[in-house]
C-alpha cells in the first residue's frame, strides 16, 4: 500500500471533515471512494473505442462485405416486419 500526502485548500478540507463526521468513514475511505467514482465515470464516458490492428481490419471487412450469416439475415427480416408494442 502506498501513502499519498495532499494539501487541500481550507474549503475542501472543511468538506472532507464534514463528510467524515456525516458518514463516519475515514478520510482515506472517502478519498478512495471519490477516486473510484471519478475513474468509473471517466471510463463510462469515454467515447473512443480502441481496437488492435487485427480487430480494426476485421471491422473494416465487415463494413465492406456486410453480414453474410443466414441466421442473422433471417433475424433482421423478422425484425423489419415486427410491429412495435407501442403501436398495438
Amino acid at each position: 500500500m502506498s501513502t499519498l500526502t495532499i494539501r487541500l485548500p481550507e474549503f475542501e478540507s472543511s468538506l472532507l471533515e464534514d463528510l467524515v463526521e456525516t458518514t463516519g468513514e475515514t478520510k482515506t475511505a472517502i478519498i478512495i471512494d471519490g477516486l473510484r467514482f471519478l475513474a468509473n465515470s471517466m471510463i463510462e464516458n469515454e467515447r473512443v473505442t480502441r481496437l488492435s490492428a487485427e480487430e480494426f481490419d476485421a471491422f473494416l471487412d465487415q463494413l465492406e462485405t456486410g453480414e453474410q450469416a443466414p441466421a442473422v439475415l433471417a433475424a433482421r427480416k423478422r425484425l423489419v416486419h415486427l410491429k412495435p408494442v407501442w403501436e398495438e
